[in-house]
Order: structure tokens, then C-alpha cells, then sequence
């Protein structure tokens, strides 16, 4: 038997997962920039 979920339920689950998605792409997207500053930075020989 499976419990019910209410509406209130799902969507903070929903919720839930798009912050941990935001989260998730942020960071990537900041470890990107400084990837990409820090090779812009460094002196290519």
C-alpha cells in the first residue's frame, strides 16, 4: 500500500528538486567561469 500524497506534498517536491537543479547548475556554471578566467589569466607560453 502506497500512501497518498497530497498536493501540497508533490509540488514542495517539485519545488524541492527544481532548487536542488538550480543549485546544481549554478555551481557548474561557477566552476565554469572561474575555469574559464583562470585560463584567460594564466600566460600561455
Amino acid at each position: 500500500m502506497q500512501p497518498d500524497v497530497t498536493p501540497t506534498e508533490a509540488r514542495s517536491g517539485i519545488i524541492t528538486g527544481r532548487v536542488i537543479l538550480v543549485l546544481v547548475l549554478s555551481s557548474i556554471g561557477a566552476v565554469a567561469a572561474l575555469a574559464f578566467v583562470w585560463y584567460l589569466l594564466i600566460p600561455h607560453g
